[in-house]
């Protein structure tokens, strides 16, 4: 089964909104083994909206819409959809759908007058209560399925009266793998992406670079096995760089290890100026291994909070190998935490320097970011946690020069 997603609006088109539906109903009917075949947008344009759905309807088996079905002159949605497929003569006023207009707006006739062009449908239409609105969706011809535009409502909607209604022939399920130090490109180079069946996706977000297994079978224990087999298929070339196959925060899986072998963390950041401690702080159970985090911004607080030597500082500079391992050591020396972390460098010119200590075993690694200051901070703290896991699970040594 084939669909296609057209959220209506010309206020997403002027970016005065995100079009957040369309996500949510992509991943809704991926679950459901129906393929999305494209999503579009279109403005409140009659012309153009036939046109959209004219060419949906001849495509795919479902066309989903959202948006355009409330009581405004530029709410055109159902009406062009009726109009694509010939129905213009078959619309009559629903009863339920009149009561409840007339129920929600306490029978004010000036409302229901002005909202009773929600209540109109086709005959054989199938309509799908709002219960978080006004405005009612439907399914016209089993082939064209109309949804409100408040995220609210159609996701509601969508769970509580459409998915019983939509036929499916197959399952698709994907796994995320967490992949630790490489950027999208080294990723894709080391791995066959032409494959059909399972599908293998690169892909980065603010946690860092993914692939994404995607398959599609006739039952969950077909899809499965598809799922398994490739996943142990990438398991042996990723090796230790796999940080995680769930749907974990990689600090998640930082906090989980720390707490197993019942240790600490601590950082002393500059250059991410808290960002590191920050995002383990972020999620819950931290308090039970973070008890110190220092943001050493200036050389004066390195010296006076880590004891960096004022010669070090003259010599070599804050931002040097230098520096960090005095940073390093200075952390470790305060706070006696089984895991140490720090950041220095140049955010707006993409020089970090990041150092690790873990047990008796030390990095100090230096990294250099195309990217804004913010993006910078982000990626240094991603490859601090990176590291971070590996070095815990002693796997580290053969991927630092990565």
């Amino acid at each position: 089964m084939k669909a296609q997603i057209i959220s209506v609006g010309t206020e997403i088109l002027l970016g005065n909104i995100t079009d957040t539906n369309s996500k949510f109903l992509a991943n809704k009917l991926t679950e459901l083994g129906i393929d999305v075949f494209k999503m579009t947008t279109v403005g409140d344009n009659p012309d153009r909206l036939y046109k959209a759905l004219k060419e949906a309807v001849e495509n795919v088996d479902y066309v989903f819409t959202t948006g355009g079905l409330g009581p405004t002159e530029d709410d055109i949605t159902k009406e062009i959809a009726i109009k694509v497929l010939g129905q213009e003569d078959q619309v009559i006023v629903d009863p339920r759908s009149k009561e409840r207009l007339e129920s929600y707006f306490a029978k004010k006739k000036k409302a229901i007058k002005i909202n009773l062009k929600q209540a109109k449908f086709p005959k054989d239409a199938i309509i799908l209560d709002n219960d978080r609105g006004t405005a009612p969706g439907c399914i016209l011809k089993n082939k064209i399925i109309l949804l409100p535009g408040p995220p609210r409502e159609m996701e509601y909607m969508f769970e509580h009266k459409l998915k019983n209604h939509l036929s499916h022939d197959s399952i698709i399920k994907s796994r995320n793998l967490k992949i630790a130090l490489l950027g999208e490109w080294d990723m894709a180079s080391r791995i066959d992406l032409s494959t059909k069946n399972p599908t293998i996706s690169p892909y980065f977000n603010n946690q860092g670079g993914y692939l994404r297994i995607t398959a599609k079978a006739k039952s969950e224990i077909e899809v499965d096995k598809l799922l398994d087999d490739k996943e142990k298929e990438v398991k042996s070339i990723f090796k230790d760089l796999l940080i995680s196959d769930d749907s974990l925060r990689k600090e998640e899986t930082l906090i989980n290890l720390l707490k197993e072998r019942g240790e600490k963390v601590s950082t002393a950041e500059s250059v991410t100026g808290g960002f590191i401690a920050s995002s383990i702080i972020d999620i819950a159970g931290a308090s039970e291994v973070i008890e110190e985090a220092f943001v050493t911004y200036s050389d004066r607080i390195k010296e006076k909070t880590l004891n960096v030597s004022h010669e070090i500082l003259e010599k070599y500079g804050a931002v040097s190998h230098e520096c960090a391992i005095e940073m390093l050591d200075g952390l470790y020396e305060h706070t006696l935490a089984d895991l140490c972390i720090i950041s220095t460098g140049y955010a707006h010119k993409g020089e970090i320097i990041l150092g690790l200590k873990y047990k008796d075993k030390k990095i100090i690694k230096e990294f250099n970011f195309s990217a804004d200051r913010n993006k910078a901070r982000l990626f240094a703290k991603n490859r601090a946690m990176d590291l971070a896991i590996l070095m815990m699970r002693g796997k580290y040594e053969d991927n630092i020069d990565i």
